[in-house]
């Protein structure tokens, strides 16, 4: 038979697939449900358009750096308009507001665009923030309604730190623990009564981070100028290390280890500690891998962070947490924020643009790349529920679609056989085929049979004209 080459423009229309399987988990608190900064999502992503990531909503939240948190269909974060925190619950699913709470607040923004920095906590049907100046709210979570309010820097004499209180609450058993005063604060998480205290001095601007210490419930917990660990039932000091760094900026959280602890900076080495009952010894250090605001993730025996201050470093590494040396170095990336999932790094750079990586010892392997932000970009991007959440410091929150699996165009090899059309693709997926003009005397041709046959790897559609007339014609791999 008689095959010749048609001299046709072809377009090929994108559409998505829905992936058969996506494991789906709520994001309740600040770093995750693990307190890690890893999702235990899998099969998350599989590929991006050319055009990247789609938005499937977009909202106004307000100026600030708090992230999100994503729990039983709601979407929960903060921001600062008109000199008033506020506290926004949205609908996952439209991004339409459901409640909102506000308060006066000033912006503060000293160096940078100020607003709240810590992220809401989510445990059962209730949210837990803290603002700046040390206000702490617990409101109900479907209706917003205000279950308690402390103010405690009032209440507990706490110095403010320069920059404000950041820390996002941690729920703990009956517990609400926040990085305020020397070594933290607790209440009661039902009526906002005192737990504990642990003095006036200057808080860190991490978050409180869980661990066992001898079988027992414990915190690591950053002031200024050292690490603490903390006895979670009554605030008393299990260990210290002073940890002394510029402008007494310890902000990243502490990152766990198979037991020790590893402390970070943007001014001072990065180091890992083995921990005893009551004093602390450094395993090693290593100056290229000072992260100033996130603390990166563990994965493995690897650890992924951003290296440098968040305004003007460009570098991500990968450690080896056994020894301390550098794996590899990626450099021109404006300084990230980091989060993983299934053995895949997703980082945020400063200037909005997100990547995709495998989470590889080895060497720093893309995998996707797309620009979903401008402006100020220093919040950690969020995975929940095959989705993820991105946000910059003027307010401005995308969620973006990760769950589907979108097939790139690709060149089709199109021929006549008679008074056939054949053309062939390789890859399944819905798509639409459209000519730019007549083909031949006769310009609607109709699918032959009702499903595409498999040619060795390639899918195979055979069309022939009919007598209507029509320019277009719709195509279906099965």
């Amino acid at each position: 038979m008689l095959r010749k080459k048609l001299k046709i423009l072809f377009t090929l229309v994108l559409v998505t697939a829905s992936l058969d399987q996506v494991q789906a988990i709520d994001w309740p608190n600040w770093r995750g449900p693990n307190h890690n900064g890893i999702s235990d999502e899998s099969d998350w992503f599989k590929q991006w358009p050319s055009s990247g990531p789609a938005s499937l909503w977009t909202a106004s939240v307000g100026t600030g750096f708090a992230t999100v948190s994503v729990s039983d269909g709601r979407v929960f974060t903060m921001g600062n308009k008109s000199n008033r925190d506020q506290v926004i619950a949205l609908d996952d699913v439209t991004g339409n507001e459901l409640w909102r709470h506000s308060y006066s607040e000033k912006l503060t923004a000293n160096l940078y665009d100020g607003g709240p920095n810590a992220t809401p906590t989510v445990d059962g049907n209730h949210v837990y923030t803290l603002s700046k100046t040390g206000k702490a709210y617990c409101f109900k979570a479907e209706s917003g309604e205000v279950v308690w309010t402390k103010d405690l820097k009032r209440l507990y004499n706490a110095q403010v730190p320069k920059w404000g209180f950041a820390s996002s609450p941690l729920i703990q058993g009956n517990q609400v623990v926040y990085n305020v005063g020397t070594r933290g604060v607790a209440l009661e998480k039902n009526s906002g009564r005192l737990s504990w205290k642990s003095g006036s001095g200057t808080a860190g601007y991490a978050s409180a981070v869980p661990y066992k210490h001898k079988g027992k419930s414990a915190l690591v917990i950053f002031s200024a100028d050292s690490a603490f660990g903390v006895d979670l039932s009554n605030g008393r000091q299990l260990w210290k290390k002073s940890f002394r760094t510029s402008a007494e900026v310890n902000a990243a959280d502490p990152v766990l280890y198979n037991g020790k602890v590893f402390l970070t900076s943007n001014s001072r080495d990065g180091e890992l500690l083995e921990l005893s009952s009551t004093s602390t010894r450094s395993k090693w250090k290593n100056r290229n891998m000072r992260m100033h605001f996130n603390a990166g993730v563990i994965i493995g025996d690897y650890l992924y962070g951003a290296d440098g201050r968040i305004d003007r470093g460009k570098t991500v590494r990968c450690i080896n947490m056994k020894t301390g040396e550098t794996e590899w170095t990626k450099t021109n990336m404006p300084c990230s924020s980091i989060t993983a999932a299934d053995n895949k790094l997703i980082i945020l750079t400063r200037d909005g643009t997100l990547y995709i990586a495998e989470a590889s010892p080895t060497r720093f392997k893309q995998l996707a790349k797309s620009n979903v932000l401008n402006g100020t970009c220093w919040t950690v991007p969020v995975l929940a529920n095959h989705s993820l959440y991105v946000r910059n410091s003027k307010g401005t929150l995308h969620k973006l679609e990760m769950s589907k699996m979108v097939v790139e165009p690709q060149p089709l090899n199109v021929r006549l056989a008679g008074n056939d059309l054949e053309f062939s693709w390789p890859s399944k997926g819905i798509f639409i085929l459209e000519s730019s003009e007549a083909i031949g005397s006769n310009s609607n041709w109709n699918e032959v049979g009702s499903e595409a046959s498999k040619e060795e790897g390639r899918f195979v559609v055979r069309i022939r004209p009919n007598e209507t007339g029509q320019k277009f014609f719709r195509l279906r791999s099965k």
